[in-house]
């Protein structure tokens, strides 16, 4: 349904990932490290954050319902977004994510559940469980495993990519 995969973010965050994890296992050698036990946002940042992109989720279910191509991929993504799924193809900026939207905002609703986030200064990110049901009833409900990444673009969070697979993650999943 999506695909993306913002290459300079993905470094930061991995870099930033072998930072944390490094730093933690400095200080606690015998604990196992859970993902992302690492890395840990400021309280308060983390906060704006999950406010900011919640309205951008928010915004994306409407127009899903409203069947907006545009408004998903002028006001959700960066223009240089990037997505890829299970296939291994990736769609490169919004004149492919337009091409892509217009198909399935036509077909379907989505609700977007955030399960594990981190923000530090203007990058973030967002493990979700992204629901789907079909407008007309005729198809089974599903649900994809997509890992949001944000930046911000003069002052607003976009979405700079965002890599999915099917599958959800389950309650509790993380602490």
């Amino acid at each position: 349904m999506k695909r993306f995969l913002n290459t300079g973010f993905l470094a930061l965050a991995l870099a930033m990932v072998g930072t944390g994890a490094h730093a933690a296992t400095a200080k606690a050698p015998q604990q196992s490290m859970i993902m992302g036990e690492a890395i840990k946002s400021d309280p308060a940042e983390l906060s704006r954050f999950k406010a900011e992109i919640k309205k951008l989720y928010d915004l994306k279910e409407q127009a899903f319902a409203d069947g907006d191509a545009e408004t998903i991929v002028n006001r959700f993504y960066s223009s240089d977004a990037i997505t890829v799924g299970p296939d291994g193809k990736p769609a490169i900026g919004r004149a492919a994510f337009l091409e892509e939207y217009k198909k399935i905002v036509a077909k379907y609703n989505v609700k977007v559940e955030s399960v594990r986030t981190y923000v530090r200064g203007d990058d973030g990110y967002d493990w979700t469980n992204f629901f789907v049901t079909s407008k007309d009833g005729s198809e089974k409900p599903f649900s994809f495993i997509i890992l949001f990444i944000w930046t911000k673009v003069d002052g607003q969070w976009v979405c700079a990519g965002d890599p999915y697979i099917l599958g959800r993650f389950e309650q509790g999943a993380f602490h």
